[in-house]
């Protein structure tokens, strides 16, 4: 398969490395994690997967045109073809009809293998108002804020507020700020609303509406100055907003465009004096105040294994820090943005994730002591690795290593074949295999002490959760995710019509090649039990008369799915400490 490429974890190393790695290179994950789990009810079964179906109409599209030219070619149309002046031409049906195809292109901008118009922060975000937890997630056109709980996972199915932007409105992009300003980015429309509180009520307030002729690739709030928000197009054109005077400032990006097909890119900053422009093969580092190029990396191919597919398709710049994350198609990069008179940004760590489709989305948190915990997730319902990292590996000393392997949990496709191991999620007219496949639309990471809760968004607004644990926990860890998987699906239901016989297979052929087994004939004799050597009657007797261990009759007379323990002998191997600082319960040997 192709998205297994070979790769290795690569940092960069002194001029005076001789080549060896230390023993405490590689670094072990020490977290596990369940089958997810999903934590929402059922909702939106009548309605199509919108970021597939994009695909799917681009599909089909490019089918018709293929199969115009090969009609064309099979025809030899052109041989008729004839201009007759300036401003006509006489030409065979066949051409109109190519050219009219040509004409209603779903989408004229898009040719990828995947939908990066979904591509960035995702559609599902935390806010805190009034120290009350909520969750802002997105689902087609509409926007909802809703309580959460994260100690037990709880989203209550009764929105608080909710904000629609109109049909043909899908929302791609949901953002908010710390001053609870929500951005929400649909194909050529950017909706700028906030959250206000009116007593008891929580609505969204509408700012305003941008709109452009071009599609918006990504939406983006400065980390450091809390009332900038960065908006970038297809034609590679910033729109810088002042939020508190709500005025905007265009700039034109330095980029060499040779088209504007797929033409994916995004603005982010977390520092004072530059923000970061991340293009399909190129990153650049803008000054704030003159908005000029200060820096151009540009060397991607130079640092990947596989030249004609490792485009840039996501980005994130860590707030408080120097450290840029990036990801293509088959990796996930670690770039120093600290620059001078003399050095340059420089790409300094690379992993291969080992995703089947290319990252769209990338969050993290603090992890342990001097760590991050990244995570990394396509639009596929199986794709997402996690990967800790130091937090100060830009100063860190690479010789001594403590790189990690990317970590990829179970899916929730595994949660259905484990439910379906013990009988369950069988339901034959509404199987919930194509359900569970939705493409994603957002994640999220929550820091939950110990443990670690991932969240994944598909497009119907389904909401699965993995959660990390520490390895020294796994045996207190219980799963019932298929249980929960099952309930879930309990009021799936697509159609009301029963399963019918539609068709007879004839075996009459095969009737007639059967024969009569012979009478005589021996059928597995080798198979057969063979009678017992021992006398039960005499190995009874002994017991009785006390010439075998009265221990062992228990063993001897008990059903094969019994099992007898003799509860007092346990009891005659555990003591109870007297210091009061033990409360457990040991073994010992006797």
């Amino acid at each position: 398969m192709h998205y297994t490429l070979p790769g290795h974890p690569i940092n960069t190393f002194d001029e005076e490395w001789d080549g060896e790695l230390n023993l405490d290179y590689f670094e072990p994950f020490r977290y596990k994690s369940l089958p997810p789990k999903m934590i929402t009810k059922l909702k939106n079964v009548d309605k199509s997967d919108p970021v597939t179906s994009l695909l799917w109409k681009k599909i089909q599209w490019q089918r018709t045109i293929t199969n115009y030219k090969c009609i064309a070619t099979t025809l030899k149309v052109l041989e008729n073809y004839e201009q007759i002046n300036e401003e006509v031409v006489q030409c065979p049906k066949h051409l109109i009809d190519i050219a009219a195809h040509l004409d209603s292109d779903p989408t004229p901008h898009f040719n990828s293998s995947y939908n990066w118009y979904y591509a960035g922060n995702g559609n599902l975000q935390t806010v805190c108002i009034d120290w009350v937890d909520y969750l802002l997630h997105s689902e087609f056109n509409k926007v909802y804020l809703s309580e959460f709980n994260k100690n037990i996972l709880n989203i209550n199915p009764e929105h608080v507020a909710e904000y629609d932007c109109g049909d043909e409105n899908n929302i791609l992009e949901t953002i908010i700020s710390s001053e609870h300003i929500t951005v929400l980015r649909t194909k050529c429309k950017i909706f700028i609303l906030k959250l206000t509180k009116i007593i008891d009520r929580i609505t969204f307030e509408k700012l305003k509406c941008i709109k452009s002729e071009l599609p918006y690739t990504s939406v983006a709030f400065d980390n450091y100055h809390k009332n900038i928000l960065y908006i970038t197009s297809l034609d590679h054109k910033l729109s810088i907003i002042n939020l508190d005077r709500m005025k905007a400032r265009s700039v034109q990006l330095k980029a060499k465009l040779t088209t504007l097909t797929d033409n994916w890119n995004s603005v982010v900053s977390s520092e004072k004096l530059f923000y970061v422009h991340a293009a399909r093969d190129s990153i650049s580092i803008y000054d704030k105040w003159s908005n000029n190029v200060v820096q151009v990396w540009k060397n991607l191919r130079k640092i990947t294994d596989d030249y004609s597919c490792n485009d840039i398709s996501v980005a994130k710049h860590f707030e408080g820090t120097s450290s840029l994350y990036f990801g293509t198609d088959h990796h996930l990069f670690l770039m120093d943005l600290r620059y001078g008179p003399r050095n340059n940004s420089k790409v300094v760590q690379r992993w291969t994730h080992g995703m089947e489709c290319v990252p769209t989305y990338l969050q993290y948190c603090k992890s342990e002591f001097c760590k991050d915990l990244i995570c990394l997730s396509s639009q596929w319902c199986e794709d997402m690795c996690v990967v800790p990292n130091y937090n100060d590996r830009l100063i860190r000393d690479t010789n001594n290593g403590g790189v990690t392997l990317p970590y990829r949990p179970p899916n929730i496709r595994n949660t259905l074949y484990g439910a379906r191991e013990n009988m369950l999620c069988l339901n034959p007219y509404n199987p919930i295999d194509s359900r569970i496949c939705t493409s994603i639309t957002g994640n999220l990471i929550l820091d939950q002490g110990e443990k670690y809760d991932i969240l994944l968004q598909n497009a119907f607004g389904d909401i699965s959760c993995h959660t990390l644990f520490p390895e020294h926990l796994e045996t207190f860890m219980e799963d019932d995710s298929g249980e929960s998987l099952h309930k879930w699906s309990e009021t799936y239901k697509t159609h009301d019509n029963d399963l019918e016989v539609s068709s007879i297979e004839n075996i009459a052929g095969v009737l007639r090649k059967l024969r009569k087994m012979p009478k005589d004939h021996r059928i597995n004799d080798d198979f057969q039990n063979q009678k017992s050597i021992f006398n039960e009657n005499e190995i009874v007797k002994a017991f009785e008369e006390e010439e075998i261990d009265i221990g062992l009759k228990e063993a001897w007379t008990a059903d094969v799915n019994e099992t007898r323990v003799n509860e007092s002998s346990n009891n005659n191997n555990l003591y109870y400490s007297d210091d009061e600082s033990h409360s457990n319960v040991e073994n010992t040997e006797i």
